[in-house]
This record gives C-alpha cells, structure tokens and sequence, in this order.
C-alpha cells in the first residue's frame, strides 16, 4: 500500500511539473510573440488614421499570432499564398478581388443572420437541419459567459454575424497584398470598406466581439475558446487596439 502511495505520488508530481511546464512554456511564447509585433510595429510604422482601419481586423490577426496594426506579417510569402489558396481558394488577382467583394457585400451573414435570430428566439433544430451550428453557438454563448463575464442580456444586442466577415476581409485584403494580388491602395480601399462597414453596424467593440464568435460558431461550426484569450487581450488590456480607438471611426479613444 505504501509503494502504491509513493507511486502515485510520484505520477502527481510528474503531472504538476508537466503543467507547470506547459503553463510557462506557453506565457514564455505569448511574450515572444508581443516582443516580435513590436519590433515589426516599430519597423514599419503606420499612422493612427490607418491602424485604426486596422482594428477592424484585430479577431483574426491576433488568433494568427500577427500585429493588428500593420500590414506586414512574419510569414513568407509563399506560406501566405498557400493559406489563400487552401482556406480561401483564393490563386490570383481576380479570385482575390471577387472574394474581397463577396466578403464585404454577402458574406456568411446572408445565409447565417436568420439562423442566429432563430437561435436568439430559442427555436431548436435538429443537426440534420442546421449541422453543429446550434450545438456551437450555444457553446460560444456559455464559453463567453465564462471566461469574458457576458451575460445572456449582452447576447441580445448582436443580430448579425456581420461582424465575420468584416475581420476576415481585413485579413484577406492585407494578405492579398502582402503576395501580389491586389495593391495596396486596393486593399485600403477594402479595408476602409470593412471598417466603415463595422462602424456602421455596431456600437462596441464588444459587440464586434460577440459578432465575431457568433459567425465563427455558427457559420463556421467551431469552437470559439481558442479565440477567447484574444478577445479577452482586446477588450480588456489597457494598450490593446479597441481600447485605443474607438468602434465609431470619427472618434479616437484617449489613452
């Protein structure tokens, strides 16, 4: 019984040091990722007027490890090309400029913006019906509710996903850039378009957020945990970029 005491007390040991281990690994890349968007900041400066476009875009480039206020991004170009084509079929010019336009004109929110007032109205559907989707968003909602202090009345104010697929063009616009596709007046016109867009349809960046988890949950049908401690950066750091600027593009928040 007393080597069977000390074995598990060994394995427990093992397990907490693994932990530990992962817990410091994992802070120790974070900050190295911070360090590398910094210096990449710092290397290719922006005006404010411009990272403030940018903000529009924060979602996807912080889950993609990358600065959200600069064009440039720490991937070769030809790993960036791969991304467009695998995830976004997206080979050259023309296919750039057609998916940027879907983006901002369509996107998943004619097809999802129904779905999640269904949802919202608590209508319930089979997974024949609607896949994963409602098993997701039901999940999204608990999941901010947990980790970002939501509660269910802040649900109520998003009625579109909108918010999707307006970071997504941010993103596809600067990567298209980034390899050639468009140039770089294309894609701040594009990018203006997002963001004049988002400044349009809501009224925090918090809402953004939701939005934002919303379409990755429902149109997506993913787990929206590995996007929380992004959120929870922006919303809540005081140096992050939506609390720099303000989600109405008139107004710039002080510091």
């Amino acid at each position: 019984m007393k080597i069977l005491l000390i074995i598990v007390g060994i394995i427990v040991a093992i397990v907490l040091l693994l932990i530990v281990g992962l817990i410091t690994a994992s802070k120790r890349i974070t900050k190295n990722a911070k360090k590398q968007q910094l210096e990449m900041e710092m290397a290719n400066p922006l005006p404010k007027e411009k990272q403030h476009l940018l903000a529009y875009g924060a979602n996807l480039a912080l889950y993609r490890t990358d600065s959200p206020r600069i064009l440039p991004i720490d991937v070769d170009h030809e790993t960036l090309k791969e991304v467009l084509s695998s995830y976004w079929d997206v080979n050259n010019p023309e296919e750039a400029v057609e998916t940027l336009e879907w983006l901002l004109t369509e996107g998943h929110r004619t097809r999802y913006d129904e779905l999640l007032l269904a949802l919202q109205a608590g209508q319930s559907f089979t997974e024949e019906e609607v896949g994963k989707s409602q098993e997701c968003y039901e999940s999204a909602q608990e999941a901010m509710m947990k980790k970002l202090s939501f509660v269910k009345s802040d649900f109520d104010r998003v009625d579109t996903i909108a918010a999707w697929d307006f970071d997504r063009a941010v993103n596809v616009a600067r990567w298209s850039y980034l390899v050639g596709y468009i140039t770089e007046e294309q894609a701040w016109g594009y990018i203006a378009r997002a963001a004049d867009a988002g400044s349009h349809f809501f009224q925090s960046w918090k809402d953004y957020f939701m939005s934002f988890a919303f379409g990755r949950a429902i149109a997506y049908e993913g787990d929206i945990y590995d996007i929380l401690w992004n959120g929870k950066e922006l919303l809540e750091e005081k140096d992050s970029i939506w609390n720099e600027f303000s989600i109405q593009r008139s107004t710039t928040v002080s510091r």
